[in-house]
């Protein structure tokens, strides 16, 4: 039973971090945390015996209850953080088209090669 109930506790915090709002500042961190409990749950889940009482059955079926709302709010994280990465890609050539404008040209000059003799 403790088991069970440690990895409900785990699930339960997961649950509150993924709630809270992301910003530019905490992301780093909420990702780390996020990080930190699943490799904790998925190191339990190892451990976890069968369920043997109505408790027991209660907690899996408010983990697996939460669990469809979580993975649904790291979706929607992860998609973010996917956005912003391709965003700072975008601005880096940006950036370096602004810097460079003539970069993409071509070296030809303009110059007429005659190959008859």
């Amino acid at each position: 039973m403790a088991l069970w109930n440690q990895f409900h506790d785990l699930t339960q915090q997961l649950e509150e971090k993924v709630h809270q709002t992301v910003t530019e500042k905490n992301r780093a961190e909420m990702v780390a945390y996020v990080e930190g409990i699943l490799a904790k749950r998925s190191a339990l889940l190892h451990k976890l015996p069968q369920p043997e009482s109505e408790e027991e059955r209660a907690l899996i079926a408010d983990v697996l209850q939460k669990d469809i709302k979580i993975n649904q709010k790291l979706e929607f994280l992860f998609d973010g953080l996917k956005q912003d990465m391709r965003n700072m890609k975008k601005q880096k050539s940006s950036k370096q088209r602004y810097a460079n404008p003539y970069q993409s040209v071509s070296n030809y000059d303009g110059m007429y090669v005659d190959h008859k003799k």
